[in-house]
């Protein structure tokens, strides 16, 4: 057990085209391995989790502990992860799931990158866009593009967020006219397939622009697709990607259900647990787990940090002990930004979650 955290983790040493493979295990005793790796240059970063005998997730990580790209399949189906990133410093996790234990090989190797932060590798195809690398604040932007009304006219652009972002896409200097479309990659197979569905959209022309605005986390690929409209015989443009950076201290995704569910660890009487996270459009609800070491008066808050407002926060206890939170457990909801209850010493589930439409950055916070 002596790789089950970060500072523990298992080195890997510099990455590279050669195939690097590490078998062990994971399961009740052993709930998650580290591995570390560096990078010498802008690289796409590949990994595999295979040789499965029950579910386990793969995670990749950056220096700070920070999930930035996941596969969490069900049952003993491989993982897979495939990302660019620039050179640094980062991490592997493989976390077993459930009550059984399994054996995995894990495998990693890189190709040559072409993008990177404010990079623009690829062509600007649906098969090879834009790349524009990891966003981590500020502006970056592309001058006189063009786009048609074919799928093979339309621009295309892929993008990461390097923190939960309030990010904004906007066109200017359009002749023309035409819409943007922004997806992320739902299937996680970095390709922008045509069964993914948008998430936002905005347009622009000679007299107007409707910009893209909205929060994101940092835990998907994106891409934009640019379309000119019909009824313009032609589209050029400048884009524009601005993000302002709203950091979460939450290392993984939390899950949705009391399995999954991000555990925050123990309160006791005069502690405090702090969440910052995002929940919206790309990922609906967070379910937090914590233990109340003792009876006595537990206060709940929220506050809205950026996006859209009013997330939705409910208590629960699992009384039953089934791993799934019914209806009858709900102990409350919290209405306004804070909330007080009498709990007796247990488990609880503290769950954030806002409508398909919304996106929001939010901090919960429970005291005792």
């Amino acid at each position: 057990m002596a790789d089950n955290s970060l500072s523990s983790a298992r080195p890997l040493g510099v990455l590279g085209s050669k195939l690097l493979e590490r078998r062990d295990l994971v399961g009740p005793r052993d709930r998650t391995d580290f591995f570390k790796f560096s990078l010498k240059r802008s690289s796409d970063v590949n990994f595999q989790l295979s040789n499965l005998q029950a579910n386990a997730d793969l995670l990749l990580l950056n220096r700070s502990g920070k999930a930035i790209a996941r596969s969490q399949k069900g049952g003993k189906q491989a993982e897979q992860i495939t990302r660019q990133l620039q050179s640094g410093t980062y991490y592997v996790q493989v976390s077993g799931r459930g009550s059984k234990s399994t054996r995995y090989k894990l495998a990693g190797s890189t190709t040559a990158g072409g993008g990177g932060s404010g990079g623009s590798g690829g062509n600007g195809t649906r098969s090879n866009p834009f790349d524009l690398g990891t966003l981590n604040g500020g502006s970056v932007a592309r001058s006189r593009d063009t786009a048609g009304t074919s799928d093979a006219e339309n621009k295309f652009y892929k993008f990461r967020l390097g923190q939960i972002s309030d990010l904004s896409i906007a066109l200017s200097q359009v002749s023309g006219g035409g819409t943007m479309r922004l997806y992320n990659d739902t299937n996680r197979n970095g390709v922008l397939d045509f069964s993914e569905s948008t998430i936002d959209s905005g347009d622009g022309s000679v007299s107007s622009n409707r910009p893209i605005s909205a929060v994101f986390p940092s835990t998907e690929t994106y891409f934009l697709q640019v379309v000119r409209d019909f009824s313009a015989s032609t589209m050029q443009y400048d884009i524009t990607f601005n993000t302002t950076q709203v950091p979460g201290n939450i290392p993984t995704d939390p899950g949705s259900e009391p399995t999954t569910a991000f555990n925050l660890g123990s309160l006791s009487k005069g502690g405090r647990l702090e969440a910052k996270d995002y929940v919206g459009r790309v990922d609906e609800n967070d379910l937090y787990r914590f233990t109340l070491n003792e009876t006595g008066r537990v206060t709940f808050g929220k506050a809205d940090v950026a996006g859209d407002i009013n997330t939705n926060v409910t208590i629960y206890q699992d009384k039953n002990n089934n791993n799934i939170l019914d209806s009858g457990e709900s102990i409350g909801s919290l209405i306004g930004a804070n909330g007080s209850v009498d709990l007796q010493a247990g488990v609880y589930y503290v769950l954030a979650n806002q409508s398909n439409v919304s996106n929001t950055a939010y901090s919960l916070s429970i005291s005792s």
